[in-house]
């Protein structure tokens, strides 16, 4: 299969250019500048060639949602790098030839929104309605359009991520390691995850088994505690949890609007995907997950 990923520098989409290749695929990867082939979102062009003898698209690209404090600008430039770059997607294969037949597409659990507290977050259930949610539901709905061309849709609500090579838990285990982690808020908010191995292979089953199509939760089976989550890391680490838990009030001074990313979370379920596509995960446990992750 010739797949053709966006963003695919980034920590999802060089874990599944690896995992793609090794399956004997051929990979080509859209960017701005030092991919295989450029587009401009801004200026909505992209290379027509990038399509030639593609079989799918992964659509990874997306700016940062927690790299930057939330200004009117930032909010923008989180929705548009995901909307409107899907958008160019789907006007480039309307205006060429191509043979296209699946459209992968990242989302994420924010669908939700930043905290449902103790409801069990099926795919069904109901978008939340802070600026999270509202940019998934657009991000979802910009890729819609590809149904109306006779291209298989699916797109994947991604959790937290575990990888060695960087993203969030990066962001928790430095600060444990260097003695100044704490538990944000209150710790009993949930946490959705998923090892980085197990998302590449919902990804290449997404891509290779036709069945596939409509929205899945790509988290692990069992959710945890923020609170367990940090005290897992720094019984990993070696390293004590000197100071108390830093209180919600004081996240939101610091951080705004993005502090609800921190003090809020989702049970989601996975439940969907093991059943509709025989799922199996090979990281089901937290503390398993991240035994063989490095953190420095």
């Amino acid at each position: 299969m010739h797949i053709l990923i966006t963003g695919g520098t980034g920590l999802i989409g060089r874990a599944l250019t690896e995992k793609l290749a090794s399956e004997g695929h051929t990979v080509a990867i859209l960017s701005r500048t030092g991919g295989d082939f450029t587009w401009n979102v801004k200026e909505h062009y992209m290379d027509p060639l990038a399509l030639q003898n593609v079989d799918a698209i992964v659509h990874l690209a997306g700016a940062g949602i927690a790299e930057k404090r939330w200004s009117v600008a930032r909010k923008k430039e989180i929705v548009d790098s995901r909307v409107e770059s899907a958008r160019l997607l789907v006007d480039t294969l309307a205006n060429n030839n191509h043979q296209v037949k699946t459209v992968v597409s990242a989302s994420g659990i924010g669908y939700y929104g930043s905290d449902t507290g103790e409801i069990n977050c099926t795919e069904l259930s109901n978008p939340g309605s802070d600026f999270v949610a509202e940019c998934t539901q657009e991000w979802e709905k910009s890729v819609d359009p590809f149904t109306d061309q006779g291209i298989r849709v699916v797109k994947l609500r991604t959790g937290l991520v575990m990888a060695s090579q960087g993203g969030i838990f990066r962001v928790l285990t430095r600060p444990v390691y260097w003695f100044i982690g704490a538990i944000l808020g209150t710790g009993k908010q949930w946490q959705s995850w998923i090892h980085i191995d197990d998302l590449v292979e919902i990804f290449h089953l997404s891509l290779i088994n036709s069945s596939a199509s409509g929205v899945y939760n790509a988290v692990a089976p069992e959710p945890i505690r923020h609170g367990d989550m940090i005290k897992i890391i720094a019984k990993k680490l070696k390293r004590p949890l000197i100071f108390p838990a830093i209180p919600t009030w004081f996240l939101k001074i610091i951080l705004g609007e993005l502090a609800g990313l921190v003090t809020g979370g989702n049970f989601v379920s996975s439940q969907k995907i093991q059943k509709e596509l025989s799922f199996t995960f090979k990281f089901t446990s937290f503390a398993e997950a991240i035994k063989k992750l490095t953190y420095v």
